[in-house]
């Protein structure tokens, strides 16, 4: 056992740091003008994503999610990947149990839109050390709100390499290498979340 009362392993204080950062982003917001009033809770929410290998693969990561007026700030961390760019989409089912996480299902795309889904995430791109970070704010997705654009309840998968259309296909390995289900975090620390 760590310090922190968890498993100790050789990813554990790399994602306790990573995880620091992203909510120390997601606290901070995203600056500029302000936004367009939201109720005060759906304002504070955040949520959290703990990826977990899939296909074969050894990748991990956390993604936090925190409303800020009508944006969202997006945070990450991605350990193990192989170095170059990555898709990473919000999947339309929350569930990450298949071995190459199809049970993720297709991306999420509440309005029908090929150009732009709602599930649509920038790419994250993994330096020589496999490790990738994210942080960017976002329109059109929520957190904790109710409405059909709230993430809470769908699932994150990043992707081996690029791949613009991905379809979920049971059986076999897909390039789907890390899953996690995107749930509320209502005031966990650190030692909570891992």
């Amino acid at each position: 056992m760590d310090r922190c009362g968890g498993r100790a392993n050789g990813l554990q204080a790399p994602l306790l740091r990573g995880l620091a950062v992203v909510v120390a982003l997601c606290a901070a917001g995203c600056g500029g003008a302000p936004a367009k009033e939201e109720p005060a809770a759906a304002k504070e929410a955040s949520a959290v994503a703990n990826l977990s290998p899939k296909s074969g693969s050894t990748v991990r990561g956390v993604i936090a999610f925190a409303q800020r007026g009508n944006r969202v700030v997006v945070a990450a961390q991605f350990f193990e990947l192989f170095p170059g760019p990555h898709s990473l989409y919000i999947h339309e089912v929350g569930n990450c149990s298949s071995p190459n996480a199809a049970s993720a299902g297709p991306v999420w795309n509440i309005a029908g839109d090929a150009r732009k889904r709602t599930g649509d995430l920038p790419q994250v791109v993994a330096g020589s050390e496999g490790r990738a970070d994210l942080s960017t704010t976002v329109s059109g997705i929520s957190v904790g709100t109710g409405r059909p654009d709230d993430v809470i309840g769908h699932s994150v998968v990043i992707h081996a390499g690029v791949d613009p259309d991905p379809k979920p296909v049971f059986g076999e390995r897909n390039g789907w290498i890390a899953c996690g289900v995107i749930q509320l975090n209502n005031g966990a620390t650190l030692k909570d979340l891992l």
